[in-house]
């Protein structure tokens, strides 16, 4: 290879690294840092008031979560947080991009409704959910009491077994329009052709939808869902501000329990644990899910 050759890929090289090197920057000092950081601060134990960290701990930390009762209630309200509102959030905005990519009347109209409740402040959203659960006064239990069902009224953000339904439920309505808007977009990038031949062929809406359109959709709705679990697994003002993590830790997270470790109870060794183990559980859902969509794409194209 000429030198000639050798100088002018090392400048063009040269011209890509220097235009990328800002991104890489900003990525290094607000992404890596600050998790290599909390990587480092697990590992000791510090109550966030001295300039420095405590003494080196090891993996003390780490112990004192898995011997911890109410780390595994709150690991296991956030799975069931995540099981329940992934499928209801991705699932009904599919439904809905599929009815809003026909030829509506007031399609503009119902998009913009839809997604009304994610610009919404959560605070506001918050507020109104705890006016709608109230238990004497509340719009659902005024409701059920008007239709002859007072046997369902109940305090459900009082009740331990219905405090996190309850919670889910909102987050799914405020952030479905989330969904609807990513769905939509990919449904209105399929393909025309291939659609339009399912058609000339006999397909019908259901054989149209179930054989053709979602094997097509299936990257988008995997995004959405990826989307949908990681926002779930890291949920924190909704939960601490409609409950606190209550009644009796029902809907105690892993945020929720990080913030109170941290700000609370001053551990900050054991909130930055926490911390790891929920970007461990993120990055692996992420590698998980991208892996079985390439088996996926690759089985279908053997």
């Amino acid at each position: 290879m000429s030198p000639a050759i050798v100088r002018h890929r090392w400048r063009r090289h040269a011209a890509g690294d220097a235009f990328t090197a800002p991104a890489l920057v900003i990525l290094a000092a607000f992404l890596l840092y600050p998790i290599g950081y909390s990587l480092w601060l697990s590992l000791h134990e510090w109550d966030g008031y001295t300039p420095r960290w405590g003494p080196f701990v090891g993996l003390e930390n780490y112990r004192a979560l898995v011997g911890d009762e109410v780390f595994w209630r709150a690991t296991l309200n956030s799975i069931a947080f995540v099981v329940v509102r992934t499928p209801l959030e991705v699932g009904l905005g599919f439904l809905l991009a599929l009815l809003l990519n026909r030829r509506l009347a007031a399609r503009s109209l119902l998009r913009t409704l839809f997604f009304v409740p994610v610009v919404m402040s959560l605070i506001v959203v918050t507020i109104i959910f705890q006016r709608v659960y109230e238990a004497n006064t509340g719009l659902l239990n005024t409701f059920l009491h008007a239709i002859g069902l007072s046997a369902w009224a109940h305090p459900w953000l009082g009740d331990p077994a219905t405090a996190l339904p309850a919670s889910t439920a909102v987050s799914v309505w405020q952030n479905v329009g989330i969904s609807l808007v990513i769905l939509l977009a990919g449904l209105q990038g399929l393909p025309q052709d291939v659609l339009e031949a399912a058609r000339v062929d006999g397909a019908n809406a259901w054989q149209l939808t179930l054989r053709v359109i979602t094997p097509l959709m299936r990257p988008i709705l995997a995004l959405t869902a990826l989307l949908s679990i990681i926002g779930g697994l890291k949920v924190f003002d909704l939960v601490f501000i409609m409950t606190r993590g209550g009644p009796t830790y029902s809907t105690e997270v892993l945020a929720t329990m990080l913030y109170r470790e941290a700000f609370e109870l001053n551990h900050m060794g054991v909130a930055s644990a926490i911390a790891v183990i929920l970007v461990a559980v993120v990055l692996s859902i992420a590698r998980i899910q991208a892996f079985a969509l390439r088996e996926s794409r690759e089985a279908e194209t053997a």
